[in-house]
């Protein structure tokens, strides 16, 4: 009850649209400058610029020789969305906004006392904060818009400004602001547990790693035959390092379950859940059952070469299931492979503790943060 208290505070959410479903956009077909359709409902603003500076590797890790890898992608992630979704440029603001999520990120796990020195009262004061940073870009948005120097789908702010609701009415600010907390969690959060869960991976795993890299070499090549653009047909070659992740995944969800609420009576497994009733599903007791996957303890990329026809549906469920399936999954692929892409072609890195151990508060991380010892080496192909 009190995690369920706490989310409502914080994330203040009295309607959450999350209308990434159906917001323009079109195929395009490069990455960088020329917008592309992720099917998430919207498109990349033009200029958009997802080359390495974007990503953060050589401005998180230049000159140095070692980092904590868990940070290190938290506030990648973090940048990368802050870009493209708000287009939030480098800044004092954003690393603001970064020092202030991750306050409100903990408070989101704490008892719910709203008091002055406590982790709940400091999470609150970081979500005041946050609420006014993004209230001043909604309306540097909204005056953009008028004077015609953005388009409606510039970025997800400007695209919630243009929106209607069922009413014909513009979205209130407050709901936009709460929309984009929702997707700063969603997109950043889970997103930088699995990376952290991959460099884990080729650190420790020579043959994964090696396969992973050679994708990311032709990848590479035909990315400097774009002019060093790294657009959607690069983004299709990853597939194997796709696989590599979705393997991660089904043996370390990066979320372990989640609330629905029924909408009718139902029977399952013998029991009797009546409507209205709360139900958590949980992603584990598929995911390592092994009538659906053989040898659930064996990391095997290869079983997701052809998921479709030997997954069963609502077997696989890291991203959930269904109409209510995560709306940002897409945008999630797009994230990792853009950040591996760059660290796996400019570093070789080794873990500083072996065998370091995973905790979970409540998201798996490992608990010292993974530090890791770094290798500049630059591929050139």
């Amino acid at each position: 009850m009190y995690r369920f208290l706490t989310w409502a505070k914080i994330l203040d959410c009295k309607r959450c649209y999350l209308l990434l479903w159906g917001i323009g956009g079109r195929n395009g077909e490069d990455l960088v400058s020329g917008g592309a359709d992720l099917d998430v409902g919207w498109s990349f603003p033009s200029g958009t610029d997802v080359t390495r500076s974007r990503v953060g590797t050589p401005l998180e890790l230049n000159g140095k020789d070692s980092t904590h890898g868990v940070k290190l992608m938290k506030r990648i992630t973090f940048k990368v969305t802050c870009s493209l979704l708000f287009g939030l440029p480098e800044g004092k603001e954003k690393d603001a906004l970064f020092a202030d999520f991750i306050v409100a990120i903990k408070g989101a796990w704490s008892i719910p006392l709203d008091l002055p020195g406590t982790v709940f009262g400091k999470a609150m004061q970081a979500r005041r904060r946050v609420t006014k940073l993004l209230s001043n870009l909604i309306s540097k948005s909204r005056r953009k818009m008028e004077e015609g120097k953005v388009s409606s789908q510039e970025d997800m702010i400007s695209t919630f400004i243009a929106l209607r609701d069922e009413n014909g009415e513009l979205i209130p600010d407050v709901q936009i602001i709460d929309n984009c907390v929702t997707l700063m969690i969603a997109s950043h959060n889970t997103t930088s547990i699995v990376l952290c869960m991959l460099l884990r991976l080729l650190a420790r795993d020579a043959e994964v790693r090696s396969k992973v890299l050679e994708e990311q070499k032709k990848a590479l090549k035909a990315r400097e035959e774009n002019g060093g653009k790294l657009g959607w047909s690069e983004i299709q070659m990853m597939k194997y390092t796709w696989r590599v992740v979705q393997e991660i995944m089904r043996m370390t969800p990066p979320v372990f379950g989640n609330f629905k609420r029924t909408s009718r009576d139902i029977s399952f497994a013998g029991f009797h859940i009546p409507k209205g009733w709360q139900v958590f599903w949980a992603t584990s007791p598929t995911h390592m059952d092994e009538n659906i996957f053989s040898e659930p303890e064996k990391f095997d990329p290869s079983r997701f070469e052809n998921p479709s026809g030997s997954i069963p549906p609502y077997t696989y469920i890291p991203f959930g299931a269904g109409y209510r399936i995560c709306p940002g999954a897409e945008f999630a692929r797009i994230e990792v492979l853009l950040i591996i892409h760059h660290l796996i072609t400019n570093y070789e890195w080794s873990e500083m503790i072996p065998n370091e151990p995973i905790v979970r508060e409540p998201t798996p991380y490992p608990a010292m943060g993974l530090p890791l010892k770094l290798h500049p080496n630059k591929i050139h192909v």
